[in-house]
Formats: structure tokens, C-alpha cells, sequence
């Protein structure tokens, strides 16, 4: 989560206590380990109030009025936040307050919500190349589309702020439901939620975290005698409960269960013999029994139906465990086992989760008993017009030269070493960076310690890998695709 602070007014047009405000929620930062900015705002009075209302006792006019600090103010307040560790962040609520982004090397754009339809200061604001924050309190989806349309032209990093407008916010109104709405119109755009609700009521903020937020923006000051704040702005305690809250989602939605399959797997009833059989006996449903506890690599319930029809490999008692190795398979039960769980092991390294809606299968191109050395595990995770795979190469492993005819696909690596050989040329996998792979370009690729790679393609259409070597097409297509239920 990136954390927002912002000061907006609160510094009461005095550097001292603006850094002040620095002070107390950088040092929060710190202490709370979080990546997080202080927000200003700037506007030209001179010409941002029209000169026949500048003595006026409206309200915003009066608050502004009587907040103002100069350039040389605002300068000295962003040096000492960059100097405490922070990002700094800046709200221009006019086209005449833009050069200060660049001359007080401002990091953060942030466009607020009342700017939304502003066209002029958004044409201005598109030409900047900073990180630009949107919020979009009070407009409609398809003005959205009409601002997200403008900075992709842009070629912008831009993110959305889901805001409401009302100062607090009350939770009825705060129309939360927007986000998920929004990060499915956007999917490619950052998702924040800048929030005005009272410190004084439960935050909002987990369930933003929750649905997806990764952005969040709360007011904050710092009271004194004379100081008061605003009915939607957090002290330091009142920051650092959000904070904390929000630090619990982060950890159940991110979180992996390290104990769930050796748990369920104690849980599970294990396939028990009803009776003696002899050696070559084919089992049927009443030769078994199932109780607790399952032993390492016993059959359980959840292989009745594998089960049925195959024959045991030597002589049995009554009551024994059925374990992989008594009866026979068309392939390496062991083996298998032993090659899904060296792949379980990369998966859970590299961080990549299995639904259970996955088509997996061992791609053995020379055999199961040559697996160790050539082949790879294939993990279909969609297959339309568009194609994601996950591979994961065992220590060790090579995946034979090869080329396609209709695919084109890309890799990216997600864990571990990953050489690609393309057209004889080695290249090495690096984190975060695609590499291409065009029709017809010959490749192969190996791993020294394993690895997890993500493949992007074009349609995967069955008999489109054209393998260098010959000998691989000579084997059956079921002993070099070996199908898996789970893993």
C-alpha cells in the first residue's frame, strides 16, 4: 500500500508547522515501515480567485486566503519532506501552479476530484511526465473512459482515486462498490482510494485494501492549543489504527497457508484392504475400507474411482495400507509424485497459486524415465484468443529445440535461472523482462537450479511444436503427455 498524507490546509500557512506535520507522520512511516508521501496543494491566488472576490468572506476563499504560502515556502516545506525520507506529492488546482511541479521537483501529480472535468488544466497535467493520481469523486464511468483515453495517448503512469466528495463521508455514502466496478472497466490502471470518512468512525480503508485498492489517501494534521482539526482529518494515533487495520488485510490476502495439506492430508481416510489378495488380483469397490491415518504416499478416498480395475503387484494381508507402489499404473506413480512435488516447491517459491481449474500435464519428450533430464511441466491457465501458460523446469532440466507455425509467445521469468537458446543465440531470462519468441524461430531452453516462467502467447493450437529431433514424435502421444489432476 502506498500512503497519502495529506496536509492540504492543515499546515495554517506556517512552514514551522507544516514540518511539523513532516515530522510526526514521516517518523510514522518509519515506524510503521510503509511507503508513504505528504501531499500539498497549490494554487495561484492572485489569478485562481477572480480579483473582484479577493477580500470575500466565502468560504474556500477566506480558507485559502488565509492559509497562503509562497513558492519559496512550499520549497523549503519540500526539501525538508525529502529530506525526511518521503515522497513528496502535489495537487495544482490550476494551469498557472504547473511549472512549480518542476521547479520544486515535486515527485507525485495528483489531480483532484473537482478537476476531473477540467479540460484545460488535464491537457496540461497529460503533458507531464510524473506518476499522475486521479481522483474521481463525482464523475461518471464514461468520463473516466474520456480521462483514461486522454493519458494513454499520453503514454502516462496514471493511477485512479475512488473518492466521494462529502467532507466526512459517512459509510452509507461512501459507495465502495465503485472500485471493483472501476478496476474492471480499468484492469490496466492502479486502483487508490482517497478517503474523508471521520477518524472518529471505523475506517473504510481494510475493505478498499480488500477490494483491490493499492493507493490510499487520508488528511492528516497535528493539533495544538491554538490548532484544531477538521472533521475528516487523522492525528497521528488515529493514523496508525488505519495503518495497522490495513496491514491485517494486506497479510489475509497475500498470505499462503503453510500447514493446510499436511493438515487436511492428517484428515483424509486412507484406502485399507478388506481382505487378502493375492498377487495380479484386480481390485473392485468392495476390497476397500477407508479410515485414518493416511501414511505418506497411501492412496485416500479422494482415488476411489483411480482405483477401480487395477491390479495389485504382489500378494496382500487384509487391513494393510494401499500404498502407490502395490498396484500397477501406466505410468511411474512415484515418480510422478516425486516430480509434482519438486514442481509444488518452485510454484510456492516463485509465489504462483493453483486454483484447481488448471489443465497440467508432464511433458516427457523422451519418456517419464528421461524426465529428469528433458521436459517440463505445463500449466494451462487460459487458452482463448490469447494464451497463459506457467512452465516449470526442475533443476536440471533441458526442454528439446523446437518452433512453432501459428504461435507467437512471450516468456518472462518468475522465479530461479532460465537459459532461452533462440535461433542458436543464448540468452538469459531476467526477472520482470518479456522476452519474444517469434513464429519460426527455433528455441529450447534449461535450467541450472529451476525455475518458474510465464508464457504469453497467441492461441496454443495441439501439434503445433515442431521438435528438431525426430525421436521425440516417435514415442506415443500418452507416454510423452503425461496428464495430472492436481498437483
Amino acid at each position: 500500500m502506498f500512503y497519502i498524507f495529506e496536509m492540504a490546509n492543515n499546515h495554517q500557512g506556517s512552514v514551522e508547522h507544516a514540518k511539523l506535520i513532516v515530522d510526526t507522520f514521516a517518523s510514522l512511516a518509519s515506524e510503521q515501515k510503509i511507503n508513504a508521501a505528504i501531499k500539498l496543494q497549490f494554487r495561484q491566488l492572485d489569478t485562481f480567485i477572480h480579483k473582484e472576490y479577493k477580500g470575500s468572506d466565502l468560504k474556500f476563499v477566506k480558507r485559502f486566503n488565509s492559509t497562503r504560502l509562497s513558492k519559496e515556502q512550499f520549497g523549503e516545506i519540500v526539501d525538508y519532506i525529502h529530506e525526511r525520507g518521503v515522497v513528496s506529492v502535489a495537487t495544482p488546482f490550476d494551469n498557472e501552479s504547473l511549472p512549480w511541479l518542476e521547479d520544486l521537483n515535486i515527485s507525485v501529480v495528483k489531480v483532484a476530484s473537482c478537476s476531473i472535468d477540467d479540460w484545460p488544466l488535464l491537457e496540461d497535467i497529460a503533458k507531464i511526465n510524473k506518476k499522475i493520481i486521479i481522483s474521481t469523486g463525482g464523475a461518471s464511468i464514461n468520463h473516466l473512459k474520456k480521462v483514461y483515453d486522454l493519458f494513454k495517448h499520453h503514454k502516462r503512469d496514471f493511477a485512479f482515486m475512488h473518492c466521494v466528495g462529502e467532507y466526512p463521508t459517512l459509510a452509507e455514502h461512501a459507495n465502495l462498490a465503485r472500485i471493483t466496478r472501476m478496476r474492471e472497466e480499468f484492469p490496466d490502471v492502479e486502483i487508490g482510494f482517497s478517503t474523508h470518512e471521520s477518524p472518529e468512525k471505523e475506517t473504510l480503508a481494510p475493505v478498499a485494501c480488500a477490494l483491490g485498492c493499492t493507493i490510499l489517501e487520508k488528511h492528516v494534521g497535528v493539533p495544538t492549543d491554538v490548532i484544531s482539526l477538521n472533521g475528516y482529518s487523522c492525528t497521528t494515533d488515529q493514523m496508525r489504527g488505519v495503518i495497522q487495520k490495513v496491514k491485517v488485510v494486506e497479510k489475509a490476502l497475500n498470505g499462503k497457508p503453510k500447514e493446510e495439506k499436511e493438515t487436511l492430508l492428517k484428515l483424509k481416510r486412507g484406502v485399507y484392504l478388506k481382505r487378502s489378495v493375492k498377487k495380479g488380483e484386480k481390485l473392485g469397490p468392495d476390497d476397500f475400507y477407508y479410515a485414518m491415518p493416511v501414511q505418506e504416499l497411501q492412496f485416500n478416498a479422494s482415488s476411489y474411482y483411480d482405483l477401480l480395475g487395477r491390479t495389485v503387484l504382489h500378494d496382500m494381508s487384509a487391513d494393510s495400507p494401499l500404498m502407490v507402489e502395490d498396484i500397477n499404473s501406466k505410468v511411474d506413480t512415484v515418480a510422478v509424485a516425486k516430480y509434482s512435488k519438486q514442481a509444488r516447491d518452485l510454484l510456492d517459491a516463485a509465489g504462483v497459486s493453483l486454483y484447481g481449474n488448471e489443465k497440467i500435464e508432464l511433458s516427457a519428450h523422451y519418456g517419464l524415465k528421461n524426465f529428469a533430464s528433458h521436459g517440463a511441466l505445463i500449466i494451462d491457465k487460459i487458452n482463448r484468443e490469447y494464451c497463459k501458460k506457467i512452465i516449470v523446469s526442475l533443476p536440471g532440466q533441458q526442454h528439446p529445440t523446437h518452433h512453432h507455425i501459428k504461435k507467437e509467445e512471450a516468456f518472462e521469468l518468475l522465479h530461479g535461472d532460465c537459459k532461452l537458446v533462440l535461433n542458436n543465440k543464448e540468452v538469459n531470462l531476467k526477472l520482470g523482462k518479456p522476452i519474444l519468441i517469434s513464429r519460426g524461430v527455433k528455441h529450447s531452453f534449461s535450467s541450472v537450479g529451476g525455475c518458474v516462467v510465464e508464457e504469453i502467447s497467441t492461441t496454443h493450437i495441439p501439434g503445433d511444436s515442431i521438435y528438431e529431433d525426430p525421436n521425440i514424435n516417435k514415442l506415443k502421444l500418452e507416454d510423452r503427455k503425461i496428464s495430472l489432476e492436481k498437483l
